[in-house]
């Protein structure tokens, strides 16, 4: 080959692959917004505590459109908790430069060990009124509880103002439970996680990494990560056909956001039981995934209960039927870890 053909070799090399950096330079900027969260608490959130909370006002709720005009300005005051005492504690990952900040609710403790870990969802905190709504049902229930804020979100540690589709913030799951174990002397045989949204993720992919947390109950998870991906970067406003780059992008990062998948979550329960909570109409996580971790479920031989809210969109069952959602929540938890 003589020297100028090397030279068009080489350029139209450069040339093919000039396309193959812009897309990924494309999909880098869609990782880049697309997984952004506030460090920190939102300001709709900022006075909520468990004995005071409120639904967000328009477009600040978790789905989009007029729909969640409905439910501004709900009263939820029948579900404020204040004869339980609330102590905020500091939870250090052992493994990782993280600081866990949450909210210990010992409602029976240490007469009854029962315990459950609720995690919020994505750009989000414990302060949002879908983890103190959950948090109150299952404290009138008797349930010990430790509300958790995941990484990058609330007061717990900023690392890079992303989230990680629950990779990351599975880990935050099992240190809680390890504080529970460490600090209370609560096993995790008698732990569960109530994971809402993001935080479903994050709870079925812990039960991949975590052999002995008991129980997993999930408000709106994902499936199949992939088609999950599609549709939320087309949530984020962006074609769908980005989620492909923007993966790659983040592998480029050093970040695989599909490491441990939903459905590792469910194989690795085994025995261990999964709930589904999930509404017809969720424009966000659509309902198909629902359905398809519950037929994963039983080819993996995995007891799972899928409860169907008709009509409702994004985690909104808990506000359509709360009272039907507080039955199943106690039924489910009260079967797995015992009075």
């Amino acid at each position: 080959m003589t020297t100028g053909t090397k030279k068009i070799a080489g350029t139209s090399t450069v040339i093919g692959l000039i396309p193959v950096f812009v897309l990924l330079a494309i999909g880098d900027y869609v990782y880049r917004t697309g997984t952004a969260v506030l460090c920190g608490v939102r300001e709709s959130q900022a006075r909520n505590t468990l004995s005071r909370y409120y639904t967000p006002g328009p477009g600040q709720g978790p789905f989009r459109g007029p729909g969640w005009n409905r439910w501004v300005g709900q009263d939820l005051s029948h579900w404020w908790i204040t004869d339980v005492s609330v102590e905020e504690v500091h939870i250090k990952d052992p493994h990782r430069p993280v600081q866990i900040e949450a909210w210990w609710v010992p409602t029976a403790y240490p007469t009854r060990s029962a315990s459950i870990i609720v995690a919020h969802g994505v750009n989000s905190s414990r302060r949002d009124f879908s983890a103190l709504l959950t948090a109150a049902m299952l404290v009138r229930q008797g349930f010990n509880i430790l509300l958790i804020d995941l990484r990058d979100q609330g007061g717990t540690t900023c690392q890079d103002s992303r989230h990680s589709a629950g990779q990351d913030e599975s880990d935050d799951i099992i240190t809680a439970a390890r504080w529970l174990q460490d600090t209370k002397g609560i096993p995790t045989s008698k732990t569960g996680v109530h994971g809402i949204s993001g935080g479903a993720i994050a709870a079925i992919i812990s039960a991949a990494k975590s052999p002995t947390l008991a129980a997993f109950s999930l408000d709106s998870p994902i499936f199949d990560f992939n088609t999950a991906a599609v549709h939320e970067v087309e949530f984020q406003g962006y074609p769908g056909f980005l989620w492909r780059a923007a993966y790659w992008a983040a592998r480029l990062r050093g970040v695989d956001l599909a490491a441990v998948s939903p459905a590792d979550g469910v194989t690795a329960a085994g025995q261990r039981p999964i709930q589904i909570f999930h509404g017809t109409a969720d424009s966000r996580v659509r309902y198909q995934n629902a359905l398809d971790l519950i037929a994963h479920a039983r080819q993996a031989g995995v007891q799972a209960t899928l409860h169907t809210f008709d009509a409702a969109d994004h985690i909104e069952g808990m506000l359509v039927e709360t009272d039907r959602y507080y039955q199943m929540l106690e039924t489910f938890f009260r079967g797995a870890l015992g009075d």
